[in-house]
């Protein structure tokens, strides 16, 4: 998967496998957010696609389906952020289309709106002056 292939991974995994828990760490994971931005900006709508058709399969492990339109409304989200960070309004406003119809806290769907209103602004700000004829 082009990206948050770990969900996938580790969603499965543990939904089969007997789980312990301890006290301290085995492993650090680092997340690159340079690296993890540029997986969003390359064929989004395919990607999120193929991965949206993968992350439903996790529906045989037993996770409800709110749950993982959920996590599609987080990842549609991150999209839209990084698409409007680099100026690509269009795709930012699809995948924020995306992100607002899925389930979500409170708090993202605050995320959502601040975006929706940052998307507004944005392209009021960029749009031409409209000319008006007659006018003085």
């Amino acid at each position: 998967m082009a990206y948050d292939e770990d969900t996938l991974f580790w969603a499965r995994l543990m939904s089969k496998a007997s789980l312990a828990m301890v006290s301290q760490p085995v492993m650090v994971y680092e997340v690159s957010p340079v690296r993890s931005d540029d997986r969003f900006a390359l064929n989004p709508v395919r990607r999120f696609l193929d991965w949206r058709r993968e992350l439903r399969t996790l529906t045989d492990c037993n996770i409800p389906l709110s749950a993982l339109k959920a996590r599609e409304g987080l990842v549609a989200l991150k999209i839209a952020r990084v698409h409007y960070a680099r100026g690509d309004l269009g795709t930012a406003a699809r995948f924020l289309a995306v992100a607002a119809a899925a389930p979500k806290r409170r708090s993202e769907a605050w995320r959502c709106l601040r975006y929706r209103f940052k998307l507004a602004a944005r392209r009021r700000l960029s749009a031409p002056p409209i000319k008006l004829q007659g006018a003085l």
